[in-house]
């Protein structure tokens, strides 16, 4: 996340432009970073970047509170596709109104209004303070040692001297006694010099940086490189020569190669052509194809509900099952008619011979009636 973005706002003149307008508080460098108010960061982040889109010189209306956040999101990202700037995350995570992605929108924005307003940054100014360090020659750090110790010898020098004024002040008497001092302080010197002596060396470590290290250091290695160049030059020759008999021997055999497959590959070429034809003409001729190819299914959908509605009235039309229960039923109907005429000839010539056993004129009517009725 660009830090600079509060920076940029304040460029802009957000204090007092756009904070009175929405009644916003002050923010931090870091509001819109992390999660604390979600409704009210994202109506900040919503204002902001409607103002911005203003400022770049688009029309865009300042939002609500009560707006649906998926329509001013998605106008938001509209503008931003409009001026070609590339949006590859959901519109998911700017309803949170902070993270990366708020970041992002509100940085490119703020870019976009500042060259609007031909704004331009400016290299900061540093006032720093020439100063001037004394350098030390390498001769002289070199010889420190030397220094040191003719420092040494001088307080010596200076200590000795100054044990034989004392000793030329004092009497006659006291004179072997001093000179015996005398040299024994010599003597304690010259032994504390050599004990001191190794410790005030300086021991100056080679730098890597020095340029004469390198310059030698350089210089070994060319000294090596030349003398396994003599041993390696040789079998590198070789290597070159049999390299280039190879590859000649290559171009040799392709050039062959070459003028062998010449009229194949022309054959192929005219080959290829006549496939490109072929296959612009499928193109052309293939066009209305599927719209036909659908048409037809319509088509036989139909003509087999067309075949199967037939089909059922033949069947219906072909089946005798009706006209045999119907005669079976007349037939039925004729036996039932003939017992009930016999039961009825029966009854008549019974009461009939009751009555008057002499005669059967009826009789025989009804034997007629039963002959009429069975021819029936």
């Amino acid at each position: 996340m660009d830090l600079n973005i509060m920076d940029k706002l304040r460029i802009l003149k957000i204090d007092t432009e756009l904070r009175p307008q929405i009644k916003m508080k002050s923010m931090s460098r870091y509001y819109f970073m992390t999660s604390t108010n979600p409704g009210e960061q994202f109506f900040v982040f919503a204002s902001t970047a409607a103002w911005l889109i203003r400022k770049t010189g688009k029309e865009f209306e300042q939002p609500n509170e009560e707006d649906d956040p998926n329509s001013v999101i998605a106008s938001i990202l509209d503008i931003l596709r409009e001026k070609d700037i590339t949006v590859d995350f959901s519109s998911y995570k700017l309803k949170q109104g902070c993270g990366d992605q708020v970041c992002y929108i509100l940085n490119v924005l703020a870019d976009e209004a500042l060259k609007n307003e031909n704004f331009e940054w400016q290299k900061p100014v540093v006032n720093i303070p020439d100063t001037e360090e004394s350098v030390d020659d390498l001769d002289q750090v070199e010889d420190e040692t030397e220094i040191i110790l003719d420092k040494v010898e001088e307080e010596m020098g200076i200590y000795s001297e100054e044990s034989e004024g004392e000793a030329y002040g004092s009497a006659e008497e006291k004179e072997p006694n001093d000179l015996g001092n005398r040299v024994h302080d010599s003597e304690a010197w010259k032994l504390e010099l050599e004990r001191v002596a190794p410790a005030l060396r300086l021991k100056i470590a080679a730098d890597g940086r020095d340029w004469r290290a390198r310059h030698a250091q350089i210089r070994t290695y060319r000294d090596e490189l030349f003398d396994r160049f003599k041993t390696t030059g040789t079998q590198l020759n070789k290597l070159h020569n049999n390299i280039s008999s190879v590859m000649d021997k290559i171009a040799a055999r392709e050039n062959i190669l070459n003028e062998q497959f010449e009229p194949l590959v022309r054959e192929y070429g005219t080959l290829l052509d006549e496939l490109n034809k072929v296959t612009n003409e499928y193109k052309e001729v293939s066009v209305g194809v599927t719209e036909r190819q659908e048409m037809l299914n319509e088509l036989t959908t139909k003509v087999e509900n067309i075949k199967q509605r037939t089909e059922s009235k033949g069947s219906s039309m072909n089946d005798n099952s009706p006209l045999v229960t119907a005669k079976k039923g007349v037939e039925t109907l004729k036996k039932d008619i003939q017992e009930l005429d016999f039961q009825i000839i029966i009854l008549l010539w019974l009461l009939i011979s009751k009555e008057n056993p002499k005669s059967n004129n009826y009789l025989v009517s009804a034997e007629s009636r039963m002959v009429n009725t069975e021819a029936y």
